[in-house]
């Protein structure tokens, strides 16, 4: 390997992960949302064992990975920079929530239904766009100290042993639940606090640093593929001799995939590190033009995808609540996974092709 980056430039096989990541992101929400499947029952048949799989490694932890490669890849890095990108997201986080939750909430409320959250939960609930703003900013904290790498990766497991620690805190009855929330496990609606998920953008960076220096790809994601999966098998192994029920590193029962621990940043590190050789090889393999192009949309414009799929996701339950509609059945969940996605990048586009007219008009009047 060089000690010089060799390797700069867009990386398909990250648009291929972010592609794949939010597919089962969008399925797994309709999975647990929208379908007549209780996720609080542990899953036992093998379609529900891997649909939480794959909406629970290959999802939101590979999300989190490929947005530490990319700050490594950026030109934008600098902390001040990253720190404003934090603010956005932050933002972005809580106006989403305001939106998806507070909103239909206060409507339903309002109509006399009933509701599985307050207006305050709904509002202040810690989903992955707050976790990645906080992510942003203290990553940015530790490059404006100069933390090496190794001290990134160092702090990140001290912070999630931290963070399981003070989530065994009662803050039931507190506003500052809301606030800690960004940092720990305080109540049911904190998904994604800083401490116990903030490991994944870290290794993401780890990795980055390692790709940009590899001439070869195809033989670094080659030994890649061979490691990661041996050390995959020998994790669910030894997991599995030790009494650990495998399903705990990706259920959504119970709440357990959410509160990351040690084993669980193992068991998944193996995961994403065996999936993403094959990535590389869809991407190097699917020559496809259309394909290309979808894959490169996908990977572009994850975040803003993200979003939308999730309103359109709230409103949909919201309105089945309302009109009496039941659940999907199961052979439907992935079906409308895809058509929600759908929807989603047709109002993305709708809405750039109504910015693009207001433009024109503008650079018409000026012109005048």
């Amino acid at each position: 390997m060089n000690k010089t980056v060799v390797n700069n430039g867009r990386q398909r096989e990250l648009d291929w992960a972010k592609a794949f990541a939010i597919l089962f992101m969008v399925t797994i929400h309709v999975y647990e949302q929208l379908s007549v499947v209780d996720a609080e029952i542990i899953p036992s048949d093998p379609y529900r064992i891997i649909m939480e799989f794959l909406g629970g490694p290959l999802a939101a932890p590979l999300f989190m990975f490929c947005m530490g490669i990319g700050i490594v890849y950026s030109k934008n890095s600098i902390p001040g920079k990253m720190a404003k990108r934090g603010v956005k997201l932050l933002r972005n986080g809580y106006l989403l929530s305001f939106f998806k939750g507070t909103l239909p909430t206060a409507i339903g409320l309002a109509l006399g239904c009933t509701a599985p959250w307050t207006l305050t939960d709904s509002f202040f609930l810690v989903s992955i766009l707050q976790f990645a703003g906080m992510a942003f900013f203290t990553i940015a904290l530790m490059k404006k100290f100069k933390f090496s790498l190794p001290a990134m990766f160092g702090t990140s497991l001290i912070l999630s042993v931290i963070g399981g620690m003070l989530a065994k805190l009662d803050f039931t009855d507190s506003w500052v639940q809301y606030l800690f929330g960004l940092f720990f496990n305080t109540n049911e609606h904190t998904t994604f606090p800083l401490f116990r998920w903030l490991y994944y953008p870290v290794l993401g960076m780890i990795f980055a640093y390692f790709l940009q220096r590899t001439e070869d790809k195809n033989k670094f994601y080659k030994r890649l593929f061979t490691v990661a999966l041996v050390c995959t098998i020998l994790v669910n192994v030894a997991y599995i001799a030790a009494g650990i029920d495998i399903r705990t590193m990706f259920m959504l029962a119970g709440r357990v995939y959410y509160a990351q621990s040690l084993l669980h940043y193992l068991y998944i590190t193996c995961v994403l590190l065996t999936a993403m050789p094959i990535y590389y090889f869809l991407s190097v393999k699917i020559k496809g033009r259309r394909i290309g192009a979808a894959v490169e949309y996908l990977g572009k414009n994850l975040d803003v995808i993200y979003i939308w799929q999730w309103m359109i996701n709230s409103y949909t339950q919201s309105f089945m609540i309302l009109l009496g509609v039941p659940n999907f059945t199961i052979p439907y969940i992935i079906p409308v996974g895809i058509l929600i996605l759908l929807g989603s990048i047709g109002i993305i586009e709708f809405g750039r092709w109504i910015a693009r007219k207001f433009q024109k008009k503008e650079t018409v009047k000026l012109a005048a």
